[in-house]
This record gives C-alpha cells, structure tokens and sequence, in this order.
C-alpha cells in the first residue's frame, strides 16, 4: 500500500509539474523580442542603469503587461535600459551602434491543415 500511494504522489507531483512547464511556456510565447541596433526612441517614462539586455527585456514585458512598456531603448555602452510607450514606427535611426531597440512581435503561430 505504501508503495501505491508513493507511486500516486510522483504521478501527482509530475503532472502538476507538467501543466507549470505548459502554462509558462504559453505564456513566454505569447511574444517574442528582437533587438535592432542603431535604433532609439523619442520618449521614455523610465530608465533603469546598470541593467542587462535580459533585464532590461524582463521590466518591459512586466510593465507591458500593465499597458506601460511598448519598446525598450538600451545602451550597450553604459547599461541603460529605456522604457518607452512610443510607437514602434516612431523608431528613428541613429549612427550610434551601442544603441538598439527590443520590439515585441507576435509568436509565429502555427497552423494545422
């Protein structure tokens, strides 16, 4: 009996585990992120210093899930993270190569015949 409930319990365990894994994986699909250098933005509500290329990607998602984050300006250079809600054609372009843009594009979706 011991054994059985054992037995339950990692079944248990693994299809919670399972269904955590398809939830966050639905979830970081539901956009992806793609720099483009030599690109900035004309405004930004927040800058964030010291920050990575990852981090500064995590903050927008989170504060585009709030409405407040539509692009995000970085700077190799120093680090900078620029958060923005300007519009992705109201990008301009500039000589300076530490600079770029994370643009959020819908997931390729894929379609079944």
């Amino acid at each position: 009996m011991a054994f059985l409930l054992k037995r339950f319990e990692f079944v248990k365990t693994s299809i919670i585990l399972c269904v955590a894994i398809t939830l966050c994986n639905a979830n970081m699909q539901s956009a992806t992120t793609r720099f483009t250098g030599k690109k900035s933005v004309a405004t930004s509500h927040t800058t964030l210093q010291k920050v990575s290329k990852i981090k500064c990607v995590e903050r927008c998602n989170k504060e585009r899930q709030k409405g407040r984050c539509t692009l995000a300006r970085y700077n190799k250079y120093t680090k900078t993270c620029y958060l923005s809600v300007d519009d992705p054609q109201d990008v301009f372009d500039t000589t300076d190569d530490m600079i770029g843009v994370f643009f959020y594009e819908p997931a390729p979706t894929s379609t079944y015949n």
